[in-house]
């Protein structure tokens, strides 16, 4: 065997050696059960975060809304109840419910 294929053999080798260790790195983020790697537990565990983040996201875009709706109805009360008031005192009305 020629000096270039020892070479060229040992490159091989080695880059195989580093991909089986990175392929060990990525098995090692998959759950063991026994023998087996579980494929499908690791990917309905990241369905089920994903659908968390989500209902999360949900969660708080709803709860937003429900604050604005509420505050805006909160103003509108403020702002009718001290437009009856004024309306009440400059006719004098306040004057007549407050004296009986």
């Amino acid at each position: 065997m020629p000096v270039d294929d020892l070479r060229c053999d040992r490159r091989a080798h080695a880059r195989l050696d580093a991909v089986e260790g990175q392929l060990t790195i990525i098995v090692r983020a998959f759950p063991h059960t026994g023998a087996d790697i579980d494929y499908e537990g690791h990917r309905k565990s990241h369905e089920a975060m994903i659908k968390a983040a989500q209902a999360q996201e949900r969660f708080w875009e709803e709860l937003k809304m429900d604050i604005a709706k509420k505050g805006a109805i909160g103003l509108l009360v403020i702002i009718v109840g001290l437009a009856a008031t004024g309306f009440l005192v400059k006719f004098g009305i306040w004057q007549a419910m407050v004296s009986r």
